[in-house]
């Protein structure tokens, strides 16, 4: 296969391209700055044109790319986080479109979140849950609704909706170095629920998922099938490092974030993995305290 990937130079998008590689596909990397190298990539194609986005002769197109949601939540922060995904999407769907049929993709690989489903407290929450309220979900519908287009154009659609992603960087990487100096502890009250994926298991499903023989379409919630409220992740990430969790951060000092920004250390989602149960998908890390030490290099 012959796969493309915007945000190739990202967390996951690394992820995906060496779980790739290991498949023995070719990979075609979609950057803004086309000059610039991405490890691993067989080729790197501009999308500095939204006019001009050259997606001829991929079997299948994983897009990634889009604003950090990390960040201080600003008006502008905010514009950027939606219209970086929505407005990519939406010029990489007409791009499609100006391919003739042979040539097109068969598939499209959208990412979303389980923001979706906005703060649900102890729900369960499966694939055909409704959407929640608030900036997150708005993102996430509307990002999926401008993905749901391809489908027109004949293309199989996929929305990954991911959880907390667990890896070297990203989350755990703002995450470690406050908990190795003794300054963890739960957020708020600590009941949330965080929904959460090990890299190696989310890359396996975006390539389940762009596999020219996949069946999978539609939503598809990205977690192991153990979620863990943040009182439980924070004594499991304590315990893994040595260390002790001690320091809470109270929730009326989130509640100051701007923006709405505290709704993405408080707000809960006890997401179930239903599609990929259907779909007889084997995590290679089911539970949080084995997935935390092999990342740390402890097991």
């Amino acid at each position: 296969m012959k796969i493309g990937i915007t945000g190739a130079s990202g967390f996951l998008g690394a992820a995906i391209i060496e779980e790739a590689k290991g498949r023995g596909w070719s990979v075609v990397a979609f950057s803004r700055n086309p000059d610039r190298s991405v490890e691993g990539a067989d080729e790197v194609r501009s999308l500095a044109d939204p006019e001009n986005i050259d997606l001829s002769e991929i079997d299948s197109l994983i897009h990634l790319a889009g604003e950090p949601i990390v960040g201080w939540w600003s008006k502008e922060k905010r514009r950027r986080i939606y219209d970086s995904r929505i407005d990519l999407t939406t010029d990489l769907v007409e791009a499609i479109g100006k391919i003739s049929r042979s040539r097109r993709p068969t598939s499209l690989v959208s990412a979303s979140a389980i923001g979706f489903y906005g703060n649900r407290g102890d729900e369960w929450l499966d694939e055909d849950s409704d959407v929640g309220f608030g900036f997150l979900s708005d993102v996430c519908r509307d990002w999926e609704e401008a993905s749901a287009k391809a489908a027109k154009l004949g293309l199989r659609v996929v929305n990954p909706r991911i959880g907390i992603v667990l890896g070297s960087g990203g989350f755990l990487k703002r995450l470690r170095p406050v908990f190795k100096l003794g300054l963890g502890g739960r957020l708020g009250r600590g009941l949330q629920w965080m929904s959460w994926i090990h890299l190696r298991d989310l890359a396996r499903v975006f390539a389940d998922a762009a596999d020219n023989s996949s069946s999978m379409r539609g939503a598809v919630n990205c977690v192991s099938p153990l979620a863990a409220t943040n009182r439980e992740f924070t004594a499991i990430y304590a315990r893994v490092l040595g260390r002790k969790a001690l320091i809470p951060v109270p929730t009326f000092v989130l509640k100051w974030l701007p923006g709405g920004m505290s709704s993405l250390f408080l707000d809960s989602q006890r997401a179930e993995p239903a599609a990929l149960n259907a779909f007889g998908f084997e995590w290679e890390f089911p539970g949080l305290e084995d997935a935390l030490r092999d990342i740390e290099g402890l097991n």
